[in-house]
């Protein structure tokens, strides 16, 4: 167990109590009014929130370092190992969140995972700690790993998603420990999908509301079911559905069920799967893309998964980063990739596994740096495989392979079935080398996957390689 004392030096340390060691604490804490506020145990390691006459200090212990952040002692308040307030902020240790309200800030019961202000969801998860904005924080409640509010239901996983598919999952306890709020599960609930007309594609309506319709759950054993998610705010008297996925009304755009923020009804136009552009700024999976020229911004066609896109300055591609820094939660955003030529940026391959500028090869948009640019061929796609080549190697794009045992050197293709170099022989159809043929005879046959060498005869069947001796 360690403790915080201060020595006969005045110094404040981290004292090992098993075996009487020491360790000087850096950042700067004094000895002046130094005060241990709480502490935390991670593994054998000591967290800790501090205070000396200065003010609040945390102190982490992976960098045996304490860091003054706030100068409020006489407010500040523990929530707990992770959070904690002063009359201005929320903070997650020593991280103020901006915007936060200490005065709403709580913890929500029933769960380790939530908590709220009136603004913000808090979202703790193994792997992140996000905000979360697009939920009505007052009627928030949550239930171990799922957090609703009256009219969506969100599931925590690696980041917290939409799951208005799951509701079943969750309608009878909050029946039974909310039946006075009056959300989705209550029989009085205001925006009822019961009785939705189709007004168009994905698009529904009903006397008071709006919904986009997607589909939930579906696998190889068991057919999905749709799911109406309410267009909240929606006004229906003006609402227009603009395509599959962009819609407007007088006030706002949607992407899909979402407010697009600060975008323009006016000026609004979709570009194709995710992408949409007002008079200023270009969007993507809803949020803004505060780099991209509206003017000049392209989105490659059939690639809007991937984001590929580009303006004069810049080419882009979509990552599931944070949608805001410090804090915003993980999503699908366009972001410029750097280094990429916007002049010379194309597209070898209309699903966009393979890429190419001046200098450098792009995979599924990510620039390969393995790959040699000068000599790089594209050979051909056969769903799921996009085969290439450099003077190094041969590539499938379908996970990211480099065939070991190719020498690209001296590889050639032969159709779409074969390819050799000058040792080995190689089946397209399998994505396997075989040692056991004879390079220097082995030619094709047909152009339905029949070829031979001196020793074998080969015949492709079903997705199946099958060779006899001759």
């Amino acid at each position: 167990m360690n403790k915080f004392i201060v020595d006969e030096d005045l110094q404040v340390i981290l004292q090992n109590e098993e075996d009487g060691t020491s360790t000087p604490i850096k950042g700067g804490i004094t000895a002046q009014d130094f005060e241990v506020i709480s502490t935390y145990q991670k593994g054998w390691l000591t967290f800790a929130y501090l205070r000396d006459r200065q003010g609040i200090w945390w102190f982490n212990a992976c960098k045996n370092k304490a860091s003054l952040f706030s100068k409020d002692a006489e407010a500040f308040r523990v929530i707990d190992e992770d959070y904690c307030c002063d009359s201005q902020y929320v903070y997650l240790e020593d991280q103020a969140v901006p915007d936060s309200d200490p005065n709403s800030f709580r913890l929500l019961p029933d769960t380790p995972y939530f908590a709220q202000d009136q603004r913000y969801l808090y979202v703790k998860s193994s792997q992140h700690f996000h905000l979360f904005e697009d939920i009505d924080t007052n009627s928030v409640i949550a239930h171990h790993d799922y957090c609703t509010d009256k009219d969506h239901l969100f599931h925590l996983s690696s980041s917290l998603r939409y799951a208005n598919g799951e509701k079943d999952e969750v309608r009878t306890w909050l029946q039974a420990h909310h039946p006075d709020v009056h959300g989705w599960w209550h029989v009085h609930y205001a925006h009822s999908a019961e009785g939705h007309t189709q007004i168009t594609g994905n698009w529904y309506e009903t006397a008071a509301s709006i919904f986009y319709r997607t589909e939930w759950g579906g696998t190889y054993r068991r057919e999905a079911k749709g799911v109406l998610n309410l267009v909240r705010g929606a006004d229906r008297s003006t609402f227009e559905p603009l395509d599959e996925q962009f819609a407007r009304d007088r006030e706002r755009v949607y992407f899909q069920w979402r407010t697009v923020k600060g975008a323009d009804p006016d000026t609004f136009q979709p570009l194709g799967g995710p992408f949409g552009r007002d008079g200023k700024h270009v969007y993507y999976n809803g949020y803004r893309v505060d780099e991209a020229d509206a003017r000049q911004f392209v989105a490659f066609a059939g690639t809007e998964h991937l984001g590929l896109s580009k303006d004069q300055q810049h080419v882009y591609r979509a990552e599931v980063i944070r949608t805001s820094q410090p804090f915003g939660h993980p999503d699908d955003v366009l972001q410029i990739i750097k280094g990429a030529d916007a002049a010379m940026f194309e597209l070898i391959t209309p699903s966009g596994s393979w890429a190419v500028d001046a200098n450098r090869v792009y995979l599924w948009g990510k620039p390969n740096k393995h790959i040699d640019r000068a000599s790089f061929t594209h050979l051909f796609d056969a769903d799921p495989q996009s085969w290439a080549m450099d003077q190094k190697g041969l590539y499938n794009a379908n996970g990211n392979r480099t065939v070991k045992g190719i020498n690209g050197s001296t590889f050639v293709m032969l159709n779409q079935y074969w390819g050799k170099d000058d040792r080995v022989v190689f089946s397209f159809v399998t994505g396997g080398v075989y040692k056991s043929g004879d390079a220097a005879t082995f030619m094709v046959t047909d152009d339905i996957g029949g070829a031979e060498d001196a020793l074998f005869r080969y015949t492709v069947e079903g997705g199946t390689v099958r060779k006899k001796k001759r």
